[in-house]
């Protein structure tokens, strides 16, 4: 089958109408997105509460809650338990009420009524918690989850709800075990283990263990020094503070880049030294020696030196080749030509 080609006229038209709509698809579809996106929606201050307080005594905080759509909304609160889901930290909701960690404080909790919310007020919710008087000394924590729902929705509507939480960690005074240790402190590179590095930045993980009954909040520095033991830069850890759940791991990510060292150029042997504290001035550190060697760019120029050598080498037999055949070529020709002569 032969095909035609539209003359040049339409096809600049065509051209010129599919790139209008695309222009215009893009700059659409934020605005649907947005469009989508209105309706019930809540904001809520501070996402993490941490507290403290002795056995049988009563702790008060307040949480603040806003509603940021243009309707009014009915806040409705459910209180769950949370686990570290991962070594990220990242908290894994228990919404099955049979589940129960040993450090659950879901019970603690006075009830806490339903709001009615108004479009773009504020409304601050006091919370009580009744610690109870056997409560062991250590860490407890559970999540208040609140959930906005429009109090009228037409024939044509749609029902829409947004839902958040509140973490609240409690620490009851006492003797409590606090255990954090070093699983693994390595440098890497995306996560996977890593000694030698072409040039900065350079990754460097740690992964720490509670094994205590209290929550922790480590903090510290990475300090790295040369082979000469001059001092190259400090990174920090865990900074802002993050939480180490009881009875689990987390891992921490630090990078040593421009940021830290400036314009250094790294090459040769390093080594790095973890110094963490946590809990009632407790320590941990811990040292390990990496590589910085630009063995790509240095395989590039062996690479091209040898390239080189053995050119030279072959331009130098040529070299060569040539003179000796200019020498003893002409002197040849000029024997030959004598001979002739004597003839």
């Amino acid at each position: 089958m032969k095909y035609q080609t539209l003359p040049r006229p339409i096809r600049t038209g065509l051209l010129v109408t599919v790139a209008a709509l695309l222009v215009a698809v893009t700059a659409f579809a934020p605005f649907a997105q947005a469009q989508e996106g209105e309706g019930q929606a809540l904001e809520i201050a501070p996402p993490v509460i941490n507290l403290d307080g002795d056995p049988g005594e009563t702790v008060e905080a307040e949480i603040i809650l806003r509603d940021v759509s243009d309707s009014p909304l009915i806040v409705t609160n459910t209180i769950n338990d949370f686990i570290a889901d991962g070594e990220d930290g990242v908290p894994k909701l228990l919404l099955n009420d049979e589940e129960e960690t040993p450090y659950s404080m879901k019970s603690w909790f006075e009830p806490i009524s339903q709001l009615d919310l108004e479009p773009r007020t504020i409304t601050r919710l006091p919370i009580t918690i009744n610690i109870p008087s056997n409560a062991a000394p250590g860490g407890y924590f559970s999540v208040i989850r609140f959930t906005g729902t429009a109090p009228d929705v037409d024939g044509n509507g749609v029902g829409l709800s947004a839902s958040l939480g509140s973490l609240v960690f409690m620490q009851v005074n006492g003797d409590a075990k606090e255990e954090l240790s070093i699983e693994e402190f390595f440098t890497s590179t995306n996560g996977n283990h890593v000694s030698i590095f072409q040039a900065a930045p350079v990754g460097f993980t740690v992964r720490l263990n509670n094994t205590g009954n209290t929550y922790e909040q480590p903090a510290g520095q990475i300090t790295v020094t040369d082979m000469f033991g001059k001092e190259v830069g400090k990174v920090n850890v865990n900074l802002p503070p993050r939480t180490i759940l009881p009875g689990s791991i987390r891992k921490f990510d630090q990078v040593l880049d421009s940021s830290v060292i400036g314009n250094k150029i790294l090459f040769g042997m390093y080594n790095a030294e973890l110094n963490l504290t946590y809990g009632d001035g407790q320590t941990l550190n811990q040292k390990i020696t990496f590589w910085v060697i630009p063995y790509v760019l240095i395989g590039i120029i062996l690479a091209v030196l040898v390239i080189g050598f053995f050119l030279f080498r072959f331009l130098l037999r040529r070299y060569n080749s040539h003179i000796v055949r200019q020498t003893y070529g002409g002197g040849r020709k000029g024997g030959r030509g004598g001979r002739r002569g004597r003839r």
